[in-house]
């Protein structure tokens, strides 16, 4: 392997905090699957298997994820706080950043944080 291939990694986490978000958009399963499954098929993720839960307690919030040839997809809503937390994982050179912006337009006017985790990075410059 080259050494400027040592140092570069195909290995990208991402955790994005949305705030302030619509409380019923955060309540519902089906159309939070749904918007996280077109922003995944639209950047060329592909999904082997997904699901979600409900919470019938609480805030009731959803937790759902979509295991994926090129890692996971994974999140969890709090309406009661209008927060959702979503985590993406990349092992495939697939970026994703883009299903975050998607997941945003979903849930409208809100906060966002982002956190891009480059994945690997020691242990490329250990082999």
């Amino acid at each position: 392997m080259a050494k400027s291939e040592k140092n570069k990694s195909k290995w990208v986490h991402l955790l994005a905090d949305f705030f302030n978000a619509d409380a019923d958009k955060l309540r519902s399963e089906k159309k939070i699957m749904c918007a996280l499954r077109k922003a995944l098929r639209k950047n060329h993720f592909r999904i082997i298997k997904s699901g979600s839960y409900k919470f019938k307690t609480g805030g009731q919030g959803v937790t759902g994820f979509f295991m994926l040839a090129q890692s996971h997809a994974a999140f969890h809503s709090y309406p009661e706080y209008g927060y959702l937390a979503l985590d993406i994982y990349s092992c495939g050179g697939h970026n994703p950043k883009p299903i975050a912006e998607e997941i945003k337009k979903y849930l409208g006017k809100c906060a966002a944080t982002k956190i891009i985790h480059k994945r690997g990075s020691n242990f490329f410059k250990h082999i």
